[in-house]
């Protein structure tokens, strides 16, 4: 059976929905490029080369040729925008038109596979406003594009196939420009081959059953044709076939080695979080993704019964691509679920048209409504940029006016993520190459300073990483902190680098090598370098052109219950400096070392101190672990936690950090008689305790604050010049109860808590 055109009062409606979806993106384009396949289509513009990743493999070349269009034009009607926001937009554009065009489209295509009208422009709504299409369409990628020309091209396909009649011989006009259009699009976005694909095969099916087979080779023609309109100026562009298949084997090889995918990688776990990523995460909210999900099973229950034939449609036109989408890629990227929205949002208004137009109206109503309540605060915060981007940028202008220029280091989960980044930047900025001692970032830095270098270091951190505790925080700032907002990640998905720290970190007064635990990753590292020996050796540096007066090193005692203990020598060169042993009772220690004059002096920017520990009874060293070190300038403050801590913890995916106190828990101080202030910034107490606990925080016997938090806090405490502590004092923070985790018998875990504090910073005017 035939289907007439789109009705005029249908396409007003759906002109005014693509005329609000324009007018929502193109106020809303990006102003950065994002990840890694972006970056690599905005380098493809510049200078196409496949091999280069300019873009990956298989090339893109139809979207690279839009995409050089459309930035041009932007930078036409833009000018004033930078390099980055003229890529970010130009490549964004051809997603938001494409977007605003899918109204028509996936009505048309709704309308040929046999839905009403009116179901139709239901189901265009649906889909056009679901929170992961609202918000892909604006990302500088092919996902959105190649969806809506692959749709188009499905409408042409069953166009045709309800054209097709025994008594006319020839061959729909449908079939052979969807045929031409099927092959030409796979050079905008490969994977709309899994859509067109299947129609195809039942188009020739059809004509072969006819015995058309002429006609069946003339679409296949055709199809060969659209292919090779883009196939041929692509291999000729990267060099020939075989340079060309080498850039395409080598991205498969990759692909399949590291990406995680059910083929290579099955599991019922997951298979599981799979599904969520493509059937829940589209829709952002759960609540509204089982709305949504619940009405299309019953949609197909109805359509099962009522219009068969539309069923088949649909499992022919995305059932292929959801097996290869399960089976071949990488599902934790998200976007490539965006496909399905299209089938789920038009058996959801067919489970919602059986009941009526009131409920149907109604229905849909809401579901936009929940949709855009997502989508559409989430588009604005994209739109701001991608925080990579916004830290190289600003990078890129502090450093035109950095005197010597800096040197720029990462941690290698940022350069596995960020490395295209660099290379888009090389052409103003060349960041050089990355050196990397595996999980021993910071090393890089030591080595640097020690080499007599002065040019500062930028380091671009990831947030979980705690590594660059090793370096004196009186000379080290973090200058910026880009995170990407909570909010996208749903939308956003995919194994990407997406905060970051932008930290400066000019030659130091005091920096670590190996051998330190002053946290839980800096200790992991020591534990896996550590061998049996007799001695174990860790290794700070001192600058001598900034003599320090006096050292802290503290730590606890690792060794077995009632041990021999061990003891600890520390040598400032080949001076030996302090020495003291350690065993399980005390377990914790601080030691205070005071520097002798001219124990700094010598050849090199910075003078080596090494803490040697050994057994006292000889064999095998007992393992300790140095967990505090500070040293003071002249005239300076510095502190030590002494009685009363637990040891500091970490969540090692995302670098929080966190330390309890007991019920008293003292920080002995030294330095001169100058105003201090102590600044707490700690968990709720409630979460541990029915009421807030008092908290009191004394200089000597002097009662400095008292408070009581019933939320997370940042308490700041001031310390005059006159409470007790010259040169040395002790401030002490006290609760009036504590709580274990085995109170209630859910933990083995005996240690007496009190407050879980997030960080605590002692400032003065000499730090």
């Amino acid at each position: 059976m035939y289907h007439p055109p789109v009705p005029s009062r249908l396409r007003l409606w759906l002109a005014a929905l693509a005329l609000v979806f324009l007018a929502a993106h193109l106020t809303a384009l990006p102003k950065t490029l994002e990840d890694i396949d972006s970056i690599n289509f905005g380098l493809g513009v510049e200078h196409f080369d496949v091999w280069a990743h300019r873009p990956h493999p298989p090339g893109y070349p139809v979207f690279i040729a839009m995409a050089k269009g459309t930035t041009a034009a932007v930078g036409v009607v833009r000018p004033d925008w930078d390099r980055d926001r003229r890529a970010a937009a130009g490549l964004a554009v051809i997603g938001v038109v494409a977007g605003a065009l899918a109204a028509f489209v996936v009505a048309a295509f709704w309308i040929a596979a046999g839905m009403s009208t009116r179901s139709a422009w239901l189901s265009a709504v649906v889909t056009v406003t679901a929170p992961m299409f609202w918000l892909t369409a604006s990302r500088p990628l092919t996902d959105t594009s190649g969806l809506v020309v692959a749709i188009g091209v499905q409408a042409w396909l069953l166009a045709g196939l309800a054209r097709l009649d025994d008594e006319d011989p020839r061959l729909p006009r449908d079939w052979l420009v969807g045929a031409f259009a099927a092959g030409f699009i796979i050079g905008l976005r490969s994977q709309t081959l899994w859509f067109t694909a299947p129609l195809i095969m039942w188009a020739l099916i059809e004509l072969i059953r006819r015995a058309r087979v002429r006609q069946a080779a003339t679409m296949v023609a055709a199809a060969a044709a659209g292919a090779l309109a883009w196939a041929v100026p692509l291999v000729w562009a990267s060099g020939g076939l075989s340079n060309y298949l080498g850039a395409l084997r080598a991205q498969g090889s990759e692909d399949f080695s590291k990406a995680e995918m059910l083929w290579t990688m099955p599991s019922w776990k997951l298979f599981n979080v799979s599904m969520r990523w493509t059937f829940i995460d589209p829709w952002h909210e759960r609540t509204l993704a089982h709305v949504v999900l619940a009405l299309a099973l019953i949609g197909l229950v109805v359509l099962a019964r009522r219009q068969r034939r539309l069923v088949a449609i649909v499992l022919v036109s995305f059932a292929p691509y959801l097996f290869f989408h399960l089976a071949f890629q990488e599902t934790i990227t998200v976007r490539y679920a965006l496909p399905m929205i299209v089938p789920v949002a038009g058996l959801a208004v067919a489970a919602l048209a059986s009941a009526g137009t009131l409920v149907s109206t109604a229905g849909v109503a809401a579901i936009v409504v929940a949709s855009l309540v997502f989508a559409e605060p989430r588009l604005r915060a994209y739109a701001e940029g991608a925080p990579v981007f916004l830290a190289m940028q600003d990078m890129d202008r502090a450093r035109r006016t950095e005197t010597p220029a800096p040197v720029v280091l990462t941690h290698h989960q940022v350069w596995w993520g960020v490395q295209r980044l660099f290379e888009w930047y090389r052409p103003v900025w060349n960041l050089g190459a990355q050196p990397f001692p595996g999980d021993r970032e910071w090393l890089t830095v030591v080595e640097h300073f020690r080499s007599g270098a002065t040019a500062p270091i930028w380091f671009l951190a990831d947030l979980s990483r705690t590594d660059l505790a090793a370096f004196d925080p009186r000379t080290t700032m973090e200058a910026g902190r880009y995170v990407f907002p909570s909010t996208l990640r749903t939308l956003i998905g995919g194994r990407r680098l997406d905060s970051v720290a932008w930290w400066r970190i000019p030659q130091p007064v005091w920096m670590l090598g190996r051998g330190w635990s002053l946290t839980p990753e800096m200790a992991g590292v020591t534990d896996r370098d550590s061998r049996p020996a007799p001695s174990h050796t860790a290794e700070a540096f001192l600058l001598r052109a900034r003599p320090v007066s006096e050292i802290v090193v503290g730590g606890r005692y690792l060794g077995p219950d009632n041990g021999p203990g061990a003891r600890v020598v520390v040598k400032l060169g080949d001076r030996v400096i302090d020495e003291w042993t350690v065993s399980s009772n005390p377990r914790w220690f601080v030691r205070w070392i005071t520097v002798p004059a001219g124990a700094l002096s010598g050849e090199g920017a910075y003078a080596r101190l090494a803490v040697e520990t050994s057994s006292i009874t000889g064999g095998v060293a007992p393992t300790v672990g140095l967990e505090q070190f500070e040293a003071a300038p002249e005239g300076g403050t510095i502190y030590a936690l002494t009685d009363g801590w637990n040891e500091q913890e970490e969540n090692p995916s995302t670098g929080m950090q966190w330390r309890w106190t007991g019920g008293q828990s003292v920080l002995e101080v030294h330095g001169p008689a100058v105003p201090r202030t102590l600044t707490l910034s700690g968990e709720s107490p409630l979460k541990s305790y029915d009421t807030p606990p008092t908290v009191t925080v004394r200089a000597g016997d002097r009662v400095l604050s008292t408070f009581s938090p019933a939320a997370d806090f940042t308490q700041t405490i001031a310390i005059p010049a006159d409470a007790p502590g010259a040169p040395v004092g002790h401030i002490t923070i006290a609760l009036d109860r504590t709580h274990s985790p085995s109170d209630n018998g859910s933990s083995p875990d005996k240690r007496r808590l009190g407050l879980r504090l997030f960080s605590m910073k002692l400032t003065s005017g000499g730090r």
